[in-house]
């Protein structure tokens, strides 16, 4: 087995997956397998050039430079400093990077129309309510399926100890027969897309020992999660209910 011929067709395999991939997300087509998928291929390829790179360096350093006067061909200038141009470009989102960044998604989708202001207060605590009800019936039963469609994969939740948990952490097993009771305070939405919960938690079987917790609550692709929160001891509950 020849070791370039090996890294050669490990290069192009890699490189047809993520120009699949890549062109599936840029039409906005990127669903969590396809970006999954782009992200490993995508250091499977690094891993792959690099040793494509040490095989063939003396055939990149002939392409590179002139024999003859030993400068830089003008075959190497031209793609560096487009590639310049383009990182800069896109790091500092100029005009018209920018546009051809979401260019894809638009000619796809559609121009989407504006967002409109805050959610109603209402709808705001509808959500919340719902939400929370949701969240502390799968604690309380240990559904981490449940649990998996009410957090983002992503959050992040400070406990009354200090402990920080990730989504995946949570929720795993019942609480050994406790049954938390959730009571949403108040709901401020922020925008349209985001809100914040503030409520306590306390058990029936421990009188006036209540935990006060604040939730972050982001809408995402049409269905509202927790982003993150946290949560401490509070002493009595508040009266007050949802305004």
């Amino acid at each position: 087995m020849k070791t370039k011929n090996l890294v050669s067709l490990s290069v192009a395999l890699a490189f047809l997956v993520l120009a699949v991939t890549g062109v599936l997300i840029y039409f906005g087509q990127g669903s969590h397998p396809v970006e999954h998928t782009h992200a490993w291929f995508g250091m499977l390829f690094v891993l792959a050039a690099v040793f494509h790179i040490v095989n063939n360096w003396s055939s990149i350093t002939a392409y590179s430079r002139d024999r003859r006067t030993g400068g830089i061909k003008k075959e190497f200038v031209i793609p560096a400093v487009l590639a310049v141009v383009f990182a800069a470009g896109i790091a500092t989102d100029l005009p018209g990077f920018n546009k051809l960044a979401n260019a894809g998604k638009s000619l796809f989708r559609g121009e989407r129309p504006k967002r409109g202001g805050p959610l109603t207060q209402s709808a705001a605590d509808s959500i919340g309510r719902l939400t929370e009800a949701t969240f502390g019936k799968a604690l309380n039963t240990g559904d981490t399926a449940v649990m998996a469609g009410v957090m983002a994969p992503t959050a992040t939740l400070w406990s009354e100890t200090g402990a920080l948990a990730k989504a995946p952490q949570i929720g795993k097993a019942p609480l050994e027969g406790v049954q938390w009771i959730s009571n949403v305070v108040r709901v401020d939405p922020v925008g349209d897309q985001v809100m914040v919960i503030y409520g306590t938690l306390n058990h029936p079987s421990v009188a006036d020992q209540f935990y006060r917790f604040t939730h972050v609550l982001k809408q995402d692709e049409g269905k509202w999660r927790i982003v993150g929160g946290q949560m401490a001891p509070a002493g009595n509950a508040p009266k007050t209910a949802v305004r």
